[in-house]
C-alpha cells in the first residue's frame, strides 16, 4: 500500500501504546471499566516513518488532501479488514492523533 501511493516503504511504525493497566476514556471522561489497553488487547498507531525518513503522522496529515493523508486513510481502511474495533481521527476527538486498533469489539470502522 506505501509503496502504490506513496512510491516506498515503511520503515517504522510510530505507536503511542500497547498494553497500559488503565480505564477506559470517554468524551465524557473516564467509565470506571477497564480499557482493551489494560488487557494488551489492544494497540494505537500515531504515525509511520517511511524509508526515505518522512514521518506521516495522523496528527498533521490526516486532513491532508494529497497522497499522505490519502496513505493514512488507505491504512485506517485496510486495517478494519484486520481487526474488529479501528477507531481514527474520523471518531472522535480522543482519537485526533492516532489509530486506536482492538481485537475485540463491535466490527466498527471509523
Amino acid at each position: 500500500m506505501a509503496q502504490d501511493i506513496l512510491n516506498q516503504a515503511v520503515r517504522e511504525i510510530l505507536h503511542l501504546s500497547s498494553y497500559n493497566c488503565r480505564e477506559m476514556r470517554t468524551a465524557n471522561g473516564p467509565t470506571g471499566r477497564m480499557s482493551t489497553h489494560a488487557t494488551a488487547d489492544a494497540v494505537d498507531i500515531r504515525g509511520f516513518v517511511m524509508a526515505d525518513g518522512q514521518r506521516i503522522l495522523l496528527q498533521e496529515h490526516w486532513q491532508d488532501s494529497g497522497n499522505r493523508g490519502g496513505f493514512l486513510r488507505a491504512v485506517r481502511d485496510g486495517a478494519c479488514d484486520w481487526f474488529r474495533l479501528t477507531l481514527g481521527p474520523d471518531y472522535n476527538a480522543l482519537h485526533a492523533d492516532h489509530f486506536h486498533l482492538q481485537h475485540r469489539g463491535w466490527g466498527l470502522c471509523r
